[in-house]
Parts: C-alpha cells; sequence; structure tokens
C-alpha cells in the first residue's frame, strides 16, 4: 500500500504531530490558513507546530488557534553546518508523524526539511517544473499542481490526501486579531486625529527579493491618487509598508499635495488592524493586499509582470487593474521555482503603463457599491 493510501485510511487520533512548512512571504502564508483550520479540524488531538522563514512572520499564526507552535527558521541566522545540523536535530525530536509543506515551495530546500523532519507521511505538491534540481522524491505523497487555480486553492487540494472536500467557508483568509492590536490601531488614530474620517490605504511596495520590486507602480501615480482621493472624496489617505518601505511612503508624501499619513513602527497585527478600520485598500500585489483581503477590506490591486490567476486578491468583492500585455505575466505556474525572471523590455511596461485615470476609475465603481 503506497504512503497516500494508508495516510486516507490511517485514524486521525493516530497522529500525534504535525509539522506544516511555510513557504515564503505574507500572502503565502495567508493563502493556507484555511487549509490549516481544515487540518486542525481533521486531527483534533495532535500538536501543529508550523515553520515560518523569517521573524517578522511570526505574528501570522502566534495567536492562530489551528496552531499550538510557531518555529522561525530564519536563513540569515541559521547558516552555518552546525547551526543547521542542530535545527534539524531539535526537529527531529518532536517525532512528526506528518509534514505539509504550503505551495508554492518548488525548491529543493522545502523537500530536504521535509525528509530530514523525520516524518512518516510527507505531503507537498506536485510540480512539473525542474523536478531533476529540487528533489521531488523526498516527499512521498504528492498532490499534482492543477495550472486553473489560485495558490489558495492549490493548497485547500491538498486535502484530497485526507478524504476531506473543502467548504466555501475554508476559502477564507484568517488572520485572528486580538482585542489589544484592535486597540491600538484605533487608539493610533485618535493620536493622530484620524477618527471618524473616511479612511483610504495605500501600499506602494513589495517585496524586493528575486526581482519582485518589478511588481511596484511609480510612486508618483500613487501620489496622484492619494491627492485625487483627498479632493474628490475628502479621504484621509494612510500610506502603509514595512521599514524597508521607508523611502517609498515619505517619496509618496513629498510628491503629493495632500500630504498623506505615512503609518511607521507597527507590527504587523497592529497593521492588519490599522487596515481594518479602511474603507478600501490600493495595493500593488504584495503581502498586505492579503492582510487586506483578511481584514475584509474591499481592495483594489495592481499586476503587471505576476499572475493575478495565482495570486489576485481572494473574493469576488475585490479588483485588480492591468493592461494585459501579450508578454504578461512573465511570473506564471510555468515557471514557479526557478527564481529571477527578467523582463524582455527595457522597463516592465506591463505595470508602469497603468495609467492613473484607470485606476481612478475602479476606486470611483467600487466607492459607489461599497
Amino acid at each position: 500500500m503506497s504512503a497516500a493510501e494508508k495516510l486516507k485510511n490511517i485514524d486521525p487520533k493516530k497522529v500525534r504531530n504535525i509539522l506544516v512548512i511555510g513557504s515564503i512571504g505574507i500572502g503565502n502564508l495567508l493563502m493556507f490558513s484555511g487549509t490549516l483550520k481544515k487540518v486542525r479540524l481533521h486531527f483534533s488531538d495532535a500538536k501543529i507546530t508550523i515553520i515560518v522563514l523569517k521573524s517578522g512572520f511570526r505574528d501570522i499564526y502566534e495567536s492562530d488557534p489551528s496552531v499550538d507552535e510557531v518555529i522561525v527558521l530564519d536563513v540569515n541566522r541559521v547558516k552555518t553546518l552546525k547551526q543547521k545540523v542542530r535545527f534539524i536535530l531539535d526537529l527531529r525530536k518532536n517525532r512528526y508523524d506528518l509534514c505539509v509543506t504550503t505551495f508554492p515551495a518548488n525548491r529543493a530546500e522545502y523537500n530536504i526539511l521535509a525528509r530530514l523532519s523525520g516524518a512518516r507521511f510527507r505531503l507537498s505538491h506536485g510540480y512539473e517544473m525542474n523536478t531533476s534540481m529540487t528533489f521531488p522524491f523526498l516527499q512521498n505523497i504528492r498532490i499534482p499542481v492543477n495550472k486553473a487555480y489560485h495558490d489558495l486553492e492549490q493548497n485547500l487540494n491538498l486535502l484530497s490526501a485526507f478524504g476531506i472536500v473543502p467548504e466555501n467557508e475554508d476559502r477564507r483568509l484568517i488572520l485572528p486579531l486580538a482585542d489589544d492590536k484592535t486597540g491600538n490601531a484605533r487608539t493610533y488614530l485618535e493620536n493622530n486625529d484620524l477618527n471618524n474620517k473616511l479612511l483610504i490605504g495605500i501600499h506602494a511596495g513589495s517585496s524586493a527579493e528575486r526581482g519582485m520590486h518589478l511588481k511596484r507602480w511609480q510612486p508618483a501615480k500613487f501620489a496622484e491618487i492619494a491627492d485625487w482621493l483627498t479632493e474628490e472624496y475628502n479621504a484621509a489617505v494612510l500610506i502603509f509598508g514595512g521599514p524597508e518601505e521607508q523611502e517609498i511612503k515619505e517619496n509618496i508624501r513629498y510628491l503629493s499635495k495632500s500630504k498623506p499619513h505615512v503609518v511607521q513602527g507597527m507590527d504587523l497585527l497592529t497593521t492588519a488592524a490599522l487596515i481594518a478600520e479602511c474603507r478600501l485598500f490600493i495595493t500593488n500585489d504584495s503581502g498586505l493586499m492579503h492582510v487586506s483581503v483578511a481584514a475584509d477590506v474591499q481592495t483594489i490591486a495592481l499586476f503587471g509582470p505576476s499572475d493575478p490567476g495565482r495570486t489576485a486578491p481572494y473574493g469576488d468583492k475585490h479588483r485588480i487593474v492591468r493592461l494585459g500585455m501579450d508578454c504578461s505575466p512573465c511570473w506564471s505556474i510555468n515557471n514557479l521555482g526557478i527564481g529571477w525572471v527578467n523582463c524582455i523590455h527595457p522597463e516592465n511596461f506591463c505595470i508602469l503603463n497603468i495609467e492613473t485615470d484607470m485606476v481612478k476609475g475602479v476606486i470611483s465603481i467600487c466607492m459607489k457599491d461599497n
């Protein structure tokens, strides 16, 4: 009997320890949240541990009732062979029965980590691309990638290994916000004279890793949108982003006449709570885009080189703006795991040539409907 058949037939109560290897990125982790909730319900007696790859991502699952423990594997800190061996030895002490690797994870590092965890059952996706270099055989249960699926749906498809059919409820992005985070956000609004105002959020950044800065629309255009929102709707515009995006945020403020408020000095969950206070969120394809969706805020996302079929804000209430050039998307399911993708043009026209009037038109529709 294959590992897949054994896992489907196993008594859930016999699975005592589960390890989840989370792929990098805030959005990636959030798009697994509904799947994780279903895993928790199915294996109700198991201890569930999740590995995140940056210390700043711990907050995403720290207060999630589906998770018992969050482990940070920061590759910038676990560098030497001795550190890596110690991490693996500590991991194996937990004697995992099941290891689940989230989507997307078409890289050797994920498969090696799953195998070294010592888990009897190792569940991941079966990728068509670059397979000889990623050691996919180290995962003994592989669910085929469906090219028509959104990344969130790819994760839900893992549930078929347990004989589980997901429901619509499982398609929500889950980001629990404790009362103190909501309270901190509202105190921030009060301290900055933002109470009782129409709040609209903007995120002009994105991850800069592996060329993903090419997903960014121009700060000058975001500044124009901020001024238009202030004049047209008397909105208070909040500019969001992490510490590494401070220059982008300050640049938007400098270029705008209305001088929108630059949000800073917040942890991720307080940021999420502040986004939840917004009427609308306008953003590049980014982690905060998915945070906005999890906060149930109507989201308008600008897409250029990335594939909205995979990573668009999930749900009917959200909108995307894109040019749909013939060469776009160049980051697609077909080159998943390859890493850096170079633009064939002198500039990434697919995002830079989006005009502000296109974005204003979509905003106007959303404001009427919202």
